[in-house]
C-alpha cells in the first residue's frame, strides 16, 4: 500500500488529486486519498488537520476581503485592471460554505482591508503605487466610494456573504490579517487551533494570511476555489506553494469537500448523545504527526459501500503492520541495550582483573 503520510505538489501543475473529508464521532478530517481522476491537486497525506480530527470549537472559518472593493465594477480591483469575474464566482461557492459553518457551530471570522478616513495610517509607498496601478487608496470611484477606505460602500463586505450578530470583523490596513489588527489575540482567547480559509485575493491578503498564521502555529486549510487572485495565472502557483516540503503553509481542498465535513459536524453536533461519565466528554488521546485515523474492524459498518469498508480495512490492516513493526523494533533495541550492557559488565571485570594481578 502507498505511504500516504507524505504530501507533495505537482510543480508542472499536471492531473493531481484532492484530500477527502470524512466524519469521525462528531469531529471532521480530510482523509487521504489516491489519485483517481483528474482534479487540479495532489495530496498524497495523512489527514487534516495533521494531529487527528477536531472538533467544532478547535477550527474557524476565516473569510479574507470578501469586499465590494474587490468584486463589483467600480471597486478597486476592477480599476486596478484585475479580473473581477472569477472573484464574483467564488462568493457563490464560500456562500454554503458559510452557512454550513454557522449550522456546525464553527466560529466564522471575516475581515476587511481599509484605511482610516484621513488616511493617517497609509503608507507613501502604498499611496504612490496604487495611484501607479490605476486606482489610488482614497480616491473616489465613479460612484461616490472612496477605494479602501473605512466606512465607504466599497470598503464593506458583499452582502452575499455579510457577518451575522456573533461573528467576528478584523479590520486592518495591511495585506496579513495578522498584522496591526487583534486576529492573533480573538483566536487565541476562542480556542482556535486550525483555520479553513477562503478569501480575495489568492496571491496578497490569502497567501500573505495563510503564512503570517502558520508562523503563529495554526493549522491551514485553503479552499483552493474559495479564492480568486487578480489574475488567473496566478492562483494556480500560490496554491501549490502551500504544498512544498509535505504541506509548509498546510493543507488544500475544494469547496464540496469542506461543505461535505461540516455538513457531518452539523448534523453530528444536533444528534449525537451526551458523553457518559460526566458533562465534559473524556479528551481525546493525543496522536503522532502523519498518524492515520484508522477505525478497528467493528467500525466498518453494513451501511457503508463496498469500497469504503475495503479502504477502511486496508487502513487498519495498515495499522496493525505498523504497530507490529514498532513492537519488533522495541524488542531488538530491548536485546541491544541487554548486550551493551553484558559487554560493558564485561570490560569493566576484565578491567579490574587486570589491576588486581597487576
Amino acid at each position: 500500500m502507498e505511504n500516504h503520510n507524505k504530501r507533495f505538489a505537482r510543480r508542472d501543475y499536471g492531473t493531481v488529486e484532492m484530500t477527502d473529508l470524512e466524519r469521525h464521532d462528531g469531529k471532521f478530517v480530510i482523509a487521504p486519498k489516491r489519485p483517481t481522476g483528474t482534479p487540479e491537486y495532489l495530496t498524497v497525506a495523512g489527514s487534516w488537520p495533521h494531529d487527528g480530527p477536531c472538533r467544532p470549537d478547535e477550527v474557524a472559518l476565516l473569510l479574507i476581503d470578501f469586499q465590494s472593493d474587490f468584486i463589483d465594477a467600480d471597486g478597486y480591483l476592477a480599476k486596478v485592471g484585475g479580473d473581477i469575474k472569477p472573484a464574483q464566482e467564488v462568493v457563490m461557492k464560500v456562500k454554503p460554505i458559510l452557512e454550513a459553518a454557522r449550522s456546525a457551530g464553527v466560529r466564522v471570522f471575516h475581515t476587511r482591508e481599509g484605511h482610516r478616513p484621513s488616511l493617517a495610517d497609509l503608507s507613501k509607498y502604498k499611496k504612490w503605487r496604487s495611484q501607479r496601478a490605476g486606482a489610488e487608496v482614497g480616491a473616489s470611484s465613479e460612484t461616490g466610494s472612496t477605494f479602501l477606505v473605512r466606512g465607504s460602500p466599497g470598503w464593506d463586505i458583499t452582502p452575499e456573504l455579510a457577518p451575522i450578530e456573533g461573528e467576528e470583523v478584523i479590520d486592518g490596513p495591511g495585506y496579513d490579517k495578522f498584522m496591526h489588527t487583534d486576529l492573533e489575540h480573538c483566536l487565541r482567547c476562542a480556542g482556535v487551533k486550525y483555520l479553513i480559509v477562503a478569501g480575495l485575493t489568492t496571491e496578497v491578503c490569502v497567501s500573505s494570511t495563510v503564512r503570517g498564521a502558520t508562523e503563529r502555529g495554526f493549522e491551514c486549510l485553503l479552499v483552493t476555489d474559495g479564492t480568486a487572485a487578480t489574475e488567473q495565472n496566478h492562483l494556480r502557483p500560490h496554491i501549490d506553494t502551500m504544498l512544498v516540503e509535505g504541506g509548509i503553509f498546510g493543507s488544500v481542498a475544494d469547496a464540496h469537500r469542506v461543505l461535505v465535513a461540516f455538513g457531518s459536524m452539523g448534523s453530528a453536533s444536533a444528534s449525537d448523545p451526551p458523553p457518559t461519565g460526566g458533562p465534559e466528554a473524556p479528551p481525546r488521546p493525543p496522536t503522532q504527526a502523519g498518524d492515520l485515523e484508522c477505525p478497528s474492524a467493528d467500525q466498518v459498518t453494513a451501511e457503508e459501500d463496498p469500497e469504503k469498508q475495503n479502504l477502511r480495512l486496508q487502513l487498519r490492516i495498515e495499522q496493525l503492520k505498523l504497530e507490529l513493526n514498532t513492537a519488533k523494533l522495541e524488542a531488538i533495541e530491548d536485546k541491544n541495550r541487554e548486550l551493551l550492557a553484558e559487554a560493558a559488565w564485561k570490560s569493566s571485570s576484565e578491567s579490574v582483573t587486570s589491576s588486581g594481578v597487576a
